[in-house]
């Protein structure tokens, strides 16, 4: 049956690139926008997730969000934290969103203002060995430095105050904002905000995580302790949120407009050779065994499809990259896997559409003059 199956994709091959495209087409959206969500997610949360502490304590029912967060400490808090046991080290952080012009044009930056070269919170993109910025200098995200041509060496002018570009790294694209990192002591002079922090890195040592952020919450009024993962995991959630429905809805299209594609070009096939499915009813195949034939049909445009549909998306993703450097897709296994799941689905529908001109079909008619 796979033979004949094959035969009547070879006899119209025009037909069959067709609906190997509708598929392919299919695959590829549902990649590129499953990647650009897990893209999008991953590099907004990967200087939360990944920075060098265990836990995040922040001013006590602040937003999930990082960059919207409106956390306000006292820098002095850092004694009473460090003296909860099992604190190994407290480093403030004071983070602020600024805009300011660039090339004509307002730009902005979430700045990340951390407390001396040996702190925890630098962007792990800078490695162990490699210099802090010093006073006047800053660290500023790959996406950011593409988007407007931007290398070490060069000056920004936040504020009224001049900064020079000490490195470019990765682990800093929000998507809206990119993230810059610099010397406490410089963003609380640009927002005249000496003496406040907004978020402490906290380490421990000698006892379990948890066990601590509960302790910290207890003895010290007004915070609220995080681990890493959990600080990024909930702004993965809060953001998620608001791109989950319009994935939602665009996978379905795109699912539609593959399961049409085969299922019209399927249908046209079946009717056009419908005197060789007489014959083939008259010499006792059933039903069944047609059906089979059509939903082979379906399953090797589908499968064409889906390869060329991934092959597609690979090189569509890193050509979007290039061409803006801020949407970053990231293809997973698990978004191939759900590809071809659908991919699946697709062709198992269109075989559904042809299946009523064959359950009506009578093997008389194939003797008609």
């Amino acid at each position: 049956m796979t033979n004949i199956a094959w035969k009547n994709l070879g006899h119209q091959r025009a037909r069959f690139l067709l609906s190997t495209g509708g598929v392919a087409f299919a695959v590829l959206l549902i990649l590129i926008v499953r990647g650009l969500y897990d893209g999008i997610l991953t590099q907004a949360t990967d200087y939360a997730r990944n920075v060098d502490a265990d836990l995040w304590v922040s001013q006590a029912a602040t937003p999930d969000r990082l960059i919207q967060s409106t956390s306000t400490l006292s820098a002095d808090l850092r004694d009473e934290l460090a003296g909860v046991a099992g604190v190994a080290g407290v480093y403030p952080l004071l983070t602020r969103a600024v805009t300011f012009p660039l090339d004509g044009r307002d730009v902005d930056l979430f700045l990340v203002g951390v407390d001396g070269a040996r702190a925890a919170g630098w962007p792990r993109g800078l490695g162990d060995a490699a210099p802090r910025p010093r006073p006047g200098e800053l660290v500023i995200d790959r996406v950011f430095a593409k988007i407007h041509g931007l290398a070490p060496g060069d000056v920004l002018d936040i504020g009224g105050t001049r900064m020079r570009v000490a490195a470019v790294v990765r682990g800093g694209n929000a998507l809206v904002y990119q993230y810059a990192w610099l010397q406490r002591r410089d963003v609380a002079r640009l927002f005249d905000a000496q003496g406040l922090a907004s978020h402490f890195l906290v380490r421990t040592e000698g006892a379990s995580t948890a066990r601590v952020a509960r302790d910290l919450e207890r003895e010290v009024a007004g915070v609220r302790a995080r681990t890493s993962q959990a600080l990024a995991d909930a702004e993965a959630g809060t953001l998620g949120d608001g791109f989950r429905p319009m994935l939602f809805v665009l996978v379905l299209i795109a699912m539609a407009v593959g399961a049409a594609t085969i299922g019209l070009i399927i249908y046209t096939a079946t009717i056009e050779r419908a005197r060789e499915y007489g014959v083939l009813k008259a010499i006792g195949f059933s039903n069944r065994r047609l059906y089979t034939i059509v939903f082979q049909q379906s399953m090797i445009s589908a499968a064409a499809g889906f390869v060329a549909g991934c092959a597609l998306a690979f090189g569509v993703a890193a050509l979007a990259e290039v061409l803006q450097p801020v949407f970053v897709a990231s293809i997973s296994p698990s978004d191939v896997g759900f590809a071809g799941a659908a991919t699946a689905g697709m062709a198992l529908v269109a075989s559904f559409v042809p299946a009523r001109p064959i359950a009506r079909l009578h093997p008389a008619e194939v003797f008609r003059a």
